[in-house]
């Protein structure tokens, strides 16, 4: 009951904000019509009917006061006397997604009315006009520097602009110094500024200022290393995964803490449940847990990049943890470093040989919930008449995917605790809507590090035709194999033109005795480098490192606050240019029904969030509102700039046709919008 409770109020205080917003918007145009002279008939909080109203000499209403001032105006009371009618009636309205001030001489549903009154906005000068239209976005402006500044001055939690991990064969991994020198950036790296634009210690400054950058442009990202060396990389931002319209990243990860997730933000801890959907090193750090030790070296708790070097070192062998619960009780756990996958679209590979998958975890709804373990290793996956062996992670997701869109029964093989098996999944109306839209069964896959199975083999690499698929590598230039991680470290430290002599067993010749084959295989220097940009990562669900941006100084906090309004309305302007290009979905635009849950969501952490989210709105505000689209503020001010430069307003009929054009194109998007934020909101959505 209680978090019902809290949830609505979460949402009566986001609808109180966004009336706020619209009111603040509304006043600009209000207070700039009184001070041009024009007479100003209604003041409206949302459109259509009215709810209630207010007006001067009447008071309050419910419904429109527009009758009875009409009759009582009839009699005169708007001449003399303390209780006269006002001409202006506030109200506010049914249909909560706007608002509007009504002038005279002013009407967007009837272009071209004329009103002969001195007062009537028609008979403004064109700057008079200009300045009455212009003055919501002015006052939109205003309200979100203020707005941040309020929040600055409140405390406002910010991510580190640090470097928590890097993803393989990420532009992060490519980045070079001006010399042309590879330089990775590494965890730990604080980063100052991205393409000229300061960080402030904020990372959601890095995500935006790269996602915002233009396509194939390459950056300056100025670091400051751990011994507190500072230089400037060159980094050419790439889009990650198979979305050739997602945001361009540099593939680098938040910083994050050594320590369990904060006991304060999880409602509930299934044990039962997570133990069946994540794999075991998942829950070896409890919630509030700290690591006091890595190895038996003593870390605190913001040392994060020690960690990621004791994973990079342990050559696939465990790292052991000494972790200190919330009551003061230590405990020894040991882990497992895993490669992080892949940045982009390919398969991670070894001299062009792809692990088989295995699967990392579980979604809760999954069919195969009580049936595959996290932790297996996927030996075969059959759908109808497709069999595949040894599958690789992108060969099981299109397999999973087509089955699912013909909604095909599904035979799963795993090597589980040592034992094959086979699972049958027959549950046809569990398929879920994954990411990009495709069919799966919510399971997560990864790679199966732990055995040396080629899943597949690339056309072009140097093992093509030398080593087969479904081979189980043994040894490397006389080295034994235990791991992937074993076989990234010795191609790593090769020599680029030397000749690597690996060991073994062809596929269906793994029984005892079976002999092992030798293949000669040339190394190449993209197969080094690839090696080497390989990152390490493990399985714990660590704390997102806290930042906080706070200052006593109104001073500073303006600053601040012009600061982030100026990024805002920058980086929104930026958006609507990639949309246009089509660098950047359409479907990454969030409609009133998304921005309404999303904020719902945010108030629901505090005041702060909740200024924050709203000056973010202001912002936004100003900036739709003041695009060159007919019925908007922009395409209104476009019609004065025509009026101004031909030295009289477009025909009646010319803007009745521009205004149906831009009402249509409005109602279009607005549709769009909310189609998507219900379809994102049900889960049907990336």
């Amino acid at each position: 009951m209680n978090t019902i409770f809290s949830n609505t109020l979460d949402y009566v205080w986001l609808g109180v904000g966004f009336g706020l917003v619209i009111f603040f918007h509304e006043l600009g145009h209000f207070l700039a019509a009184k001070y041009c002279g024009v007479k100003v008939e209604q003041f409206a909080i949302g459109f259509g009917p009215a709810v209630f109203s207010w007006r001067k000499g009447i008071g309050l209403r419910w419904g429109s006061s527009g009758r009875e001032a009409e009759v009582r105006q009839g009699g005169g009371e708007t001449e003399t006397g303390r209780d006269r009618i006002g001409e202006t009636e506030y109200r506010v309205s049914w249909i909560p997604l706007g608002g509007y001030v009504k002038m005279l001489g002013q009407d967007d549903l009837r272009p071209g009315v004329t009103v002969d009154d001195p007062r009537s906005y028609n008979n403004k000068s064109v700057g008079a006009r200009m300045f009455i239209v212009s003055a919501g976005v002015i006052m939109n402006i205003i309200v979100a520097a203020v707005g941040f500044m309020i929040v600055y001055m409140l405390g406002f939690p910010v991510p580190p602009a640090r470097v928590g991990g890097v993803m393989s064969l990420s532009p992060a991994m490519h980045a070079v110094r001006a010399d042309g020198t590879r330089a990775a950036l590494q965890t730990g790296d604080e980063i100052l500024s991205v393409g000229g634009k300061k960080t402030a210690g904020d990372f959601t400054k890095i995500q935006l200022a790269v996602a915002l950058s233009r396509e194939g442009a390459t950056l300056p990202v100025v670091v400051r290393h751990l011994d507190g060396t500072t230089e400037t990389l060159q980094i050419k931002p790439a889009r990650p995964g198979d979305d050739p319209r997602g945001l361009l990243a540099l593939g680098v990860l938040p910083p994050v803490q050594l320590a369990g997730l904060d006991p304060a933000t999880i409602d509930d801890w299934d044990e039962a449940l997570l133990q069946k959907t994540l794999t075991a090193d998942s829950l070896a750090l409890r919630p509030g847990e700290v690591i006091t030790q890595i190895n038996g070296q003593d870390v605190n708790v913001n040392e994060f990049w020690k960690l990621s070097d004791a994973l990079a070192a342990s050559d696939g062998k465990p790292v052991e943890l000494t972790v200190r619960s919330a009551d003061g009780k230590i405990a020894q756990r040991s882990i497992l470093a895993h490669l992080i996958g892949p940045f982009g679209k390919q398969e991670m590979d070894f001299l062009g040989l792809v692990p088989r998958a295995t699967v990392d975890g579980l979604q809760e709804e999954s069919p195969a919930l009580d049936k595959l373990k996290p932790g297996d290793a996927i030996v075969a996956v059959e759908a109808g008449t497709d069999l595949v062996s040894h599958p690789s992670p992108e060969q099981i997701r299109k397999t999973l995917s087509s089955a699912g869109e013909k909604q095909l029964p599904v035979t799963i093989t795993v090597l589980s605790a040592g034992q094959t098996q086979p699972h049958q999944i027959v549950d046809l109306d569990k398929y879920i809507r994954i990411s990009g839209g495709r069919m799966g069964l919510g399971i997560l896959i990864g790679y199966d590090e732990r055995h040396l199975v080629v899943a597949q083999v690339q056309p072009d690499s140097a093992s093509a035709d030398r080593i087969p698929q479904g081979a189980t590598l043994l040894a490397i230039d006389g080295q034994k194999v235990d791991n992937w991680l074993q076989v990234r470290r010795i191609i790593a430290e090769g020599k680029p033109g030397s000749t690597l002599a690996i060991s073994f067993i062809p596929p269906g010749q793994g029984g005892p005795g079976a002999a092992p084959a030798v293949a000669q295989v040339k190394l190449g220097e993209d197969d080094v480098r690839n090696a080497q940009m390989m990152g390490f990562t493990c399985d714990l669900r660590l704390r997102p490192m806290p930042g906080t941006m706070r200052t006593s100084n109104p001073l500073v906090a303006i600053g601040w606050g012009v600061r982030e309004t100026r990024d805002s309305v920058q980086g929104l302007y930026l958006t609507l240019q990639r949309m246009f290009t089509g660098d950047v979905s359409v479907s990454n635009v969030m409609g009133p029904v998304g921005m309404f849950h999303a904020g719902a969501q945010l108030a629901s952490r505090g005041l702060s969030w909740l200024v924050w989210f709203l000056s973010e709105i202001s912002a936004n505000l100003a900036v739709i509102n003041f695009l060159p689209i007919p019925i908007m503020d922009g395409g209104l001010f476009t019609l004065l700039i025509l009026e101004k430069i031909q030295g009289k307003p477009l025909s009646a009929e010319m803007q009745k046709i521009v205004q149906t054009v831009g009402l249509v194109l409005i109602l279009g998007v607005f549709l769009l919008v909310t189609y998507q934020d219900i379809a994102r909101w049900a889960g049907y959505a990336n």
